[in-house]
Parts: C-alpha cells; sequence; structure tokens
C-alpha cells in the first residue's frame, strides 16, 4: 500500500471516525479548555502558531487555536495534519519548503507560507488517533529531543481530557434518563392511582368478595377493592396493593368489567 493510500484509509477508517464522534468535540463551541494546550505548545516550541487539531474524514478542525484568527478548519491535505495525526510519535518537517512530504501543500505555497511544523498524535486509551497537538511557523526550525518530549506530553493531556470531557457527557445522559425515568414513573403512578379511584367507587356498590383474592400461595387479608381482568378474559378481585402490583408487573392486565370473571393466571403465579 502507497503512503497516499495508507493516509486515506486512516482518515476513512470506520472504527476512528466512530472514536472520533464519541466525544462530540468536532464543531463543538469552543470553550477555551485547549486554548492553554495550544498556548504552552507554541510557548515550547518558540512558534507564533500552535493548534489542538481533530482530524474529520476529509477536514482539519480545531478545538483551538494560537495565532490563526479566524481559521476553525482546513482541508485534510496530505503531508501535515491529515500525515501527522497517523505517526506513532511527533512529527516534525524543519523546512517544508524542501521537504518531499511538503513541497506541495496549500499551506506551504500559499499565504501562510508554512516553513516549520511539528505535531504530536493524540491518541485514545484503545489506540485511534483523533489529531494533533502542532506547533507552526514561517520560518524553518529546529526542535530539540525535550520540545519533542513536552509535544507529545500536551498530546497526551488533550487525550485525558477528552476521556474526561466523554465520562462527564455520559453521566449527565445518565442521570437526565434517570429524571426523566422518574417522572415519567410518577406521572403513570399519578394516572393509576386515581384511575384506581375512580374504579373503587364504581365497584363499590357492586357485590364482591370480602378479601383480595391476589394474594397467591399466601392469602391477602386486606379488603377486595377492585376487580382485574387480564385480555384472556380471566378476573379476579383485589386489595389495592396487590391490584397495583400486577398492574405494574403482569402484561394485558387490566382494571376489569363486572362482567368479567377468574384471573387464573395470576392467582395460580
Amino acid at each position: 500500500m502507497s503512503i497516499t493510500a495508507g493516509r486515506t484509509a486512516a482518515l476513512t477508517d470506520p472504527a476512528r471516525l466512530a472514536a472520533v464522534r464519541r466525544y462530540e468535540i468536532l464543531d463543538s463551541p469552543t470553550d477555551g479548555q485547549f486554548d492553554s494546550v495550544a498556548a504552552a505548545a507554541a510557548a515550547v516550541c518558540g512558534t507564533p502558531i500552535a493548534t489542538v487539531s481533530i482530524v474529520d474524514a476529509d477536514r482539519v478542525w480545531f478545538a483551538a487555536a494560537k495565532g490563526l484568527h479566524g481559521v476553525t478548519q482546513v482541508a485534510a491535505e496530505a503531508g501535515l495534519c491529515a500525515s501527522a495525526f497517523c505517526a506513532d510519535g511527533p512529527y516534525v518537517v524543519n523546512d517544508a519548503a524542501i521537504d518531499p512530504r511538503t513541497l506541495d501543500h496549500p499551506l506551504v505555497r500559499g499565504e501562510l507560507g508554512l516553513r516549520f511544523y511539528a505535531a504530536a498524535p493524540i491518541i485514545t486509551r484503545d489506540g485511534h488517533h483523533l489529531g494533533t497537538v502542532t506547533a507552526i511557523d514561517a520560518m524553518p526550525r529546529e526542535l530539540s529531543e525535550g520540545q519533542r518530549a513536552v509535544l507529545g506530553h500536551l498530546a497526551d493531556l488533550v487525550a485525558q481530557h477528552l476521556e474526561l470531557r466523554l465520562a462527564t457527557i455520559t453521566a449527565v445522559r445518565a442521570e437526565r434518563q434517570l429524571r426523566d425515568d422518574a417522572e415519567r414513573r410518577a406521572a403513570a403512578a399519578t394516572e393509576l392511582a386515581e384511575r384506581m379511584r375512580i374504579a373503587a367507587a364504581a365497584h363499590a356498590t357492586r357485590p364482591h368478595p370480602e378479601h383480595c383474592q391476589l394474594g397467591g400461595a399466601t392469602p391477602c387479608t386486606d379488603p377486595a377493592e377492585l376487580k382485574l381482568a387480564d385480555s384472556w378474559g380471566d378476573s379476579a378481585w383485589g386489595c389495592n396493593n396487590h391490584i397495583e402490583e400486577a398492574i405494574i408487573n403482569v402484561r394485558s392486565v387490566f382494571i376489569a368489567n363486572e362482567e368479567l370473571g377468574g384471573l387464573a393466571a395470576f392467582l395460580h403465579r
């Protein structure tokens, strides 16, 4: 496989793109959380421009960008971010004007006139490459081993922050789901209580056994208040507690009409 084909495969790999999506960072409002990382990358490498970049299938989106005012994304052209993100360590171009990897890149040929580029890949805990922490200059530069190491640490810091972000998103959604479920249960309980109140008033004047018939193997001595039926036509009288239990836990059970008789399935459960 050629280098270009390998880069394209990495860009569009479904598992990698799914990893990018799960952090819900692409196109999210920038809140300054990665600005300090970009500022640190620029300071350590001595460059006027630095970014925290997330690489999509066809673009490079900036979660933070120092020195690139108003720029939020660039095309995923080979040679820079679109190549650096899939590296296993720092990816350095000392002079892009003479480096064969970057000679034809628009950011090198164009107005920016990029010459120096250093990036460390942002890699998730399960090995997916999301993007880069990058330092950029319009002048050729060299990068020391210490600077390379710090750039790598900054990329690791971004990966850790993304995991915290994901954990927070998951926790908030779980809490919201629990709250919504509780509200639905409360509404259902209120509705059921009202239905039972109305039905009990209607059933009170009709002949019915003295005690609940829904105690199963343990007879229930509570007063019979309501009559339940199921879709097979079986029915039985029960106290409020057993009626509520049956309606909640047994499918196809409903408050009965007087004409129905039995509920054998519940009596013999």
